[in-house]
């Protein structure tokens, strides 16, 4: 298929399309700078749960891009009340979970990237986005730091490679908390179903949950649906799964995969081990999809009374820069 990146369309929405070796790459600038789609054009593999492939129009996922693609969240998942305080500055957030009182998801996931550059060196296409908090800005109001956040993609025949950066450009300490919303699509295979898939999460101790979806502090034994997907035989849709995990003790790789037991063919989504933590949610169970959610830290991190060093909590010196790798590849897997 060769090595090119181009100005194309999803659904109208004008994108950037990555393509090398059999993979194509959609990346939607205007919309969070999501990656959409990865997909191996060869064998007819769809990674990625997409909005259109799902009945959505881009109208309607504009409004509601999160359980599609892979949205960066800034900060990641619940805030409760919406409000936290860090180094004697208080942060109000607005409510944006009304059944639960939470905030929810972070503010970058619909604004509009800048491309930065796109283009390819014949191995590899490749494109950086870039969004910038400033003074001024709406988000400033609520969290009043100046932000540059970057997204590179980089496609080649190994795969992808997302890196995601995040500079301090404020003159005091910044908290810093960030995940990907990243959906899968099992089977990634049309002519699989769920029943040919296996998944694995390097799933550690699992943190209970308030009726609220917010960390109590207290740690529970797996279930064994949790269980069977720390040790590679998990079954993706056993039963609805909305649970927060730290990842394994960290010396392996962080990562998941998803074993398609029929091709002998598995999807490795391996992450940064600077992601601590795993969120794991698959909506009703009955939706073909499953997010393996990479989180730096634990779900309403800033309000918890633990050590940062367990809540995954951070602050970005001024001037500080921070960034991590992920990886999206496929490589034979063991067969039924």
């Amino acid at each position: 298929m060769g090595t090119s990146i181009t100005a194309e369309s999803y659904g109208g929405e004008p994108t950037l399309t990555l393509r090398a070796g059999d993979y194509e790459a959609i990346v939607l600038p205007g919309i969070g700078g999501h990656l959409v789609a990865l997909r191996d054009v060869r064998r007819g593999f769809a990674f990625l749960r997409e909005p259109l492939a799902s009945g959505m129009g881009v109208t309607r996922y504009r409004e509601h891009p999160i359980p599609y693609g892979v949205p960066l969240l800034f900060p990641p998942n619940r805030i409760a009340d919406g409000t936290f305080t860090m180094g004697g500055e208080t942060y109000r957030f607005p409510i944006n979970e009304p059944s639960l009182g939470n905030h929810l998801h972070g503010f970058f996931a619909t604004s509009a990237w800048e491309v930065v550059s796109a283009g390819t060196d014949g191995v590899r296409a490749e494109t950086v986005l870039r969004v910038r908090l400033r003074d001024g800005d709406e988000v400033y109001r609520i969290f009043p730091h100046r932000l540059t956040l970057e997204l590179g993609y980089a496609l080649g025949e190994g795969g992808l490679e997302l890196t995601v950066s995040a500079r301090n450009d404020s003159d005091r300490p910044m908290p810093f908390l960030l995940g990907f919303h990243t959906a899968l699509r099992i089977p990634f295979s049309p002519e699989s179903s769920a029943e040919d898939c296996a998944l694995y999460v390097n799933l550690g101790e699992q943190w209970e949950l308030s009726e609220r979806k917010l960390p109590s502090g207290r740690k529970l034994a797996r279930d064994p649906m949790a269980d069977a997907i720390a040790r590679g035989e998990g079954n993706p849709y056993a039963h609805p799964i909305d649970a927060l995990f730290s990842a394994a003790p960290l010396g392996g790789p962080n990562e998941c995969r998803v074993r398609d037991r029929r091709l002998g063919v598995e999807l490795v989504y391996r992450t940064d081990q600077k992601f601590r933590t795993w969120m794991l949610w698959n909506d009703d169970a009955q939706s073909g999809f499953l997010c393996p959610e990479p989180m730096t830290c634990l779900v309403n991190a800033p309000n918890l009374d633990l050590p940062w060093d367990v809540s995954g909590m951070l602050a970005l010196a001024p001037g500080e820069s921070w960034s991590a790798t992920s990886r999206f590849f496929v490589e034979p897997g063991g067969a039924k």
